[in-house]
C-alpha cells in the first residue's frame, strides 16, 4: 500500500546511462507513431510520406476524422503497415458538426476499422478533454464499441485533462467514471501540470479554483496529488512543470528533476506533445517507467535546445551534457 509522502528523488546519472544502449538501438525501431498535428494534418486517404523522430521511429499524420475523436496519437507495435489505413474509410458522418456524440458518428465500417488499428496499438494519448463538447459520449462510445471488445489487456492510456475549472464538477465526474473504465483494457496514466493537478483537487473538493498559479508549498502540491491518486481510479498520475517531473502509483512514487533550459521552450504549445512522444516509445519498448520519463525529457530538451537538425547523435549528446552537469547540480535537494 502506498504510504503518504515517502517520494524517492531519483539520481538521474545511472537512468540515463541506461538508455544510451537503447537510443543507440532505436534506429532499427520498425514501429510507428502517428499522431494528429495542426501542422500535419490529413484531409485525403492519402498518407503523406512518413519522416522518422529522433528515435528512429516512423511518423505520420493521422486522418483528421482521430482528433474529432479526442485521439492524439498512437503509438504502434513493432512491423505495422501503415498502408493498411488507406484501405479504411473512416466516414465520420457530418463532419461540420463540432458537438457530434459517438452516436452521431458511429457506424460499423467505422467501429470495424478501429478494431483492426487498435489490435496493432500499443499506446493511446488522447486530447485536452476540455476540447470537446461532449468527451463522455465520445470516449465512453470508443471503448464500449472499440477497445472493450479487444483481447489484449496490455494498452497504455494516457490523458491530458487541461485546465478543470473550464467544467462543471458534474462534467468532471463524469469524464472521471469514464477513464476508470480504461482500466480494464490496460494501464491509465494522467499527465497534468501542477496548475491543472492543484486546480482539479480543489474543484473535486469543493473549492473555487486558482485564479492565478499558487500551490503554496512543495509539500502541499505532494499532498493535493497523493489524494488525486486515491480519489481517482488510475494507475498513474504524472505531474508535469518545468523543474522535474513526478510520477505517483501505487507501486512507486519518485521525482526526477529535468535539465535546466529556457523557460521559453517549456511554454511552447507542443512542449508536452514533445515529452509524450518520448515517454510513450518507452512504454512501447517496456522500460522501467523512470526511464520513460527520462526518455520523455530527453526528447522535450534535445527538440527545445538544439538550434540544428537532431538525430541519434544529437540524442546521445545530450545525454552526455545532462550527466555532466549532474556533477555541478544541486537536484538532490529538490523538494526536500
Amino acid at each position: 500500500m502506498m504510504q503518504a509522502l515517502e517520494i524517492e528523488i531519483v539520481n538521474s546519472v545511472p537512468v540515463l546511462s541506461a538508455l544510451i544502449k537503447t537510443i543507440e538501438q532505436a534506429g532499427r525501431s520498425k514501429d510507428t507513431y502517428l499522431l494528429c498535428e495542426k501542422k500535419k494534418r490529413m484531409t485525403s486517404l492519402k498518407f503523406q510520406e512518413a519522416s522518422q523522430n529522433l528515435l528512429g521511429i516512423k511518423e505520420l499524420a493521422l486522418p483528421n476524422f482521430f482528433k474529432k475523436l479526442g485521439i492524439r496519437s498512437l503509438m504502434m507495435c513493432d512491423g505495422y503497415d501503415m498502408t493498411s489505413l488507406t484501405k479504411y474509410e473512416f466516414i465520420v458522418l457530418n463532419e461540420n458538426n463540432h458537438e457530434n456524440t459517438w452516436h452521431d458518428i458511429k457506424n460499423e465500417q467505422l467501429i470495424s476499422d478501429l478494431f483492426l488499428l487498435f489490435k496493432k496499438c500499443r499506446a493511446i494519448t488522447f486530447n485536452h478533454w476540455t476540447d470537446l463538447a461532449d468527451t463522455s459520449s465520445l470516449l465512453s462510445g470508443l471503448f464500449n464499441d472499440v477497445i472493450k471488445p479487444l483481447v489484449k489487456q496490455h494498452l497504455d492510456f494516457i490523458f491530458y485533462l487541461d485546465d478543470p475549472g473550464k467544467k462543471l464538477l458534474f462534467q468532471i465526474d463524469n469524464i472521471l467514471h469514464v477513464i476508470e473504465k480504461f482500466n480494464m483494457k490496460g494501464k491509465v496514466t494522467f499527465v497534468l501540470d501542477e496548475f491543472e493537478a492543484v486546480n482539479l483537487w480543489m474543484v473535486l473538493n469543493g473549492e473555487m479554483p486558482n485564479t492565478t498559479f499558487n500551490i503554496n508549498t512543495p509539500n502541499g502540491l505532494k499532498k493535493k496529488c497523493f489524494s488525486l491518486l486515491r480519489t481517482m481510479n488510475i494507475n498513474r498520475l504524472l505531474i508535469y512543470s518545468i523543474n522535474s517531473v513526478i510520477l505517483f502509483s501505487e507501486d512507486q512514487q519518485f521525482i526526477f528533476a529535468r535539465r535546466d533550459f529556457e523557460e521559453i521552450a517549456e511554454i511552447a504549445a507542443d512542449a508536452r506533445d514533445k515529452f509524450i512522444t518520448g515517454f510513450s516509445f518507452g512504454l512501447l519498448s517496456k522500460l522501467d517507467i523512470q526511464q520513460c520519463v527520462a526518455l520523455g525529457l530527453i526528447m522535450l530538451g534535445v527538440q527545445t535546445e538544439m538550434k540544428i537538425p537532431a538525430g541519434t547523435t544529437e540524442l546521445l549528446s545530450y545525454i552526455e551534457k545532462w550527466i555532466a552537469d549532474q556533477g555541478r547540480s544541486n537536484d538532490q535537494y529538490l523538494y526536500q
